[in-house]
């Protein structure tokens, strides 16, 4: 009887689905339940699936379930975003009365257009399109005026190798392999040493570690060699062996969060001040800005960008020695015609 009676409530639930694409009024909630069992949504990474998720559920709660999506409109989106940067109670899984940064708010907002521009793509079997257009398109999202880019300056890097071997071996070797890489703290914690070629000199950057999961093939540098190479002495692994090995578990990688609260230590040791919003990443904003002088394609394609527009717009730094460069030495003198 349960069995049966739960067998009509799905064939209920499909069948009010299916007439209200037909008819256009495909609610948030609906729009929310399709998307995430959609193969779109699963192909992603467990942990970008958890973010997508909870960012869609908290927008869809705020808004409505049972509003129309074609209702939506661009009022929608500064009442969310007004109540998210106050910390309203009304929304879930948020500190009451915390505020938050128009990053964040945008972040949130993000994942909502996702939903809706898959449902502009996706069609029913009768070839209708779930959505005809997306009611929020052109409407701009907060955008961050001032965000936080945080880059390690050189000296602060050397004053932390200093004291590295104080506060842990492996946080010696994470920093020179995160400066020395440019790479994400995903794509190194994650390293094995079948992934190094110390006879060719290059480091296997895999696909499943990698953000959008692009897989490379990338020269280290001698630095970086080195500390591999004292690293393996004194691990005495090869194979598939993590390259850093959890403390209390060898035969996984160690945990991103103890590393960066042996970074947070090794901070207080070099009585260097770590700026706000930063920590491993700001290693991966010195490699590039440190490489301005070279082509962006190039630098994009050795540090493990997918597109040179996240480069320049969230890694490149300015800095007062290139603009002073800039000011006093023109690269050219125009000529008169």
């Amino acid at each position: 009887d349960l069995a049966l009676r739960q067998a009509y409530e799905l064939l209920a639930s499909l069948h009010a689905n299916e007439m209200a694409i037909e008819h256009e009024t495909l609610t948030l909630g609906m729009l929310e339940r399709l998307y995430l069992d959609s193969p779109t949504h699963k192909s992603k990474k467990p942990r970008t699936q958890v973010a997508d998720q909870r960012r869609l559920r908290r927008v869809v709660a705020f808004i409505g379930p049972n509003r129309t999506v074609a209702s939506l409109s661009e009022s929608d989106v500064r009442r969310y975003a007004l109540a998210r940067k106050a910390g309203d109670s009304q929304l879930t899984a948020v500190i009451p009365g915390r505020p938050v940064r128009d990053r964040t708010i945008e972040y949130d907002l993000v994942g909502l257009q996702l939903a809706l521009n898959w449902a502009v793509r996706e069609r029913t079997p009768s070839g209708r399109r779930l959505l005809r257009e997306n009611p929020l398109h052109g409407i701009r999202l907060p955008r961050e005026k001032n965000p936080r880019q945080p880059v390690m300056t050189h000296d602060v890097y050397l004053r932390l190798l200093e004291v590295a071997d104080r506060v842990h071996p492996l946080l010696k070797l994470a920093l020179v392999v995160a400066e020395g890489t440019g790479r994400r703290v995903s794509a190194w914690t994650n390293l094995q040493w079948a992934d190094v070629d110390f006879a060719a000199g290059t480091i296997r950057w895999r696909a499943e570690h990698d953000k959008k999961g692009y897989e490379q093939v990338v020269p280290m540098s001698d630095a970086v060699k080195a500390a591999l190479l004292d690293a393996r002495r004194a691990q005495k692994s090869i194979g598939n062996a993590p390259v850093f090995p959890a403390p209390k578990n060898p035969a996984v990688p160690c945990d991103r969060h103890l590393l960066d609260s042996w970074l947070r230590r090794g901070a207080a040791l070099a009585e260097v001040e770590l700026e706000k919003g930063g920590l491993w990443h700001t290693l991966r904003r010195k490699w590039a800005t440190e490489r301005k002088g070279y082509p962006v394609k190039d630098v994009a394609a050795a540090g493990g960008w997918r597109d040179t527009e996240t480069l320049l717009k969230s890694y490149l730094q300015t800095d007062a020695e290139t603009v002073r460069q800039i000011v006093l030495h023109p690269t050219q003198r125009l000529a008169s015609r």
